[in-house]
């Protein structure tokens, strides 16, 4: 068998990680503008609301969690964007092969971070289950869950940024 009549399964191709992450980042770009904008949509209906006479008791929970989604999903796209302060370190005095070591070994303990707050985030909102919210009555796992989820995406992101070091290309 020679090598082009082997099939590669997607997840072994190095790219496909990274296509997956600037994927979900799209994705959560979009959902970034969306909950941005349902903020803004709420907030201006209960001051019209207020103005009227009457209030809306759900909105400022709602926003509230709305907020912390934007927060969360939003450090997703800003890690994506490499928009984060970044510093030069002692590696680049030893040459592109020892500053590349020295960023992958980073690297993956930003993915241990993130994994390990995924993992505890995940705890904490299953934990949550059976605690609702003050007015809207729901469970507080579910604005809980943009943590996991947040840090899910993260250690993708980091995935994909280990696999780029690696292979010695950079964003």
């Amino acid at each position: 068998m020679n090598q082009q009549q082997i099939k590669k399964s997607p997840a072994a191709d190095p790219t496909f990680v990274e296509k997956i992450s600037g994927r979900v980042n799209r994705v959560v770009e979009q959902l970034l503008v969306g909950t941005g904008a349902a903020i803004c949509l709420i907030l201006f209906a209960q001051v019209v609301w207020r103005y009227l006479g009457s209030s809306l008791g759900w909105s400022e929970e709602v926003s509230r969690h709305l907020l912390v989604t934007i927060t969360f999903l939003g450090s997703t796209a800003a890690y994506k964007r490499a928009n984060f302060i970044g510093l030069r370190g002692v590696g680049q005095w030893f040459g592109p092969s020892c500053e590349r070591a020295i960023l992958v070994v980073l690297q993956l303990l930003t993915l241990t971070c993130f994994a390990l707050l995924a993992w505890f985030g995940l705890l904490y909102t299953l934990k949550a289950w059976h605690h609702s919210t003050a007015s809207l009555q729901i469970p507080m796992a579910v604005p809980f869950a943009v943590i996991p989820l947040a840090m899910a995406i993260l250690v993708l992101h980091t995935a994909a940024d280990i696999i780029r070091t690696v292979r010695g290309r950079t964003s």
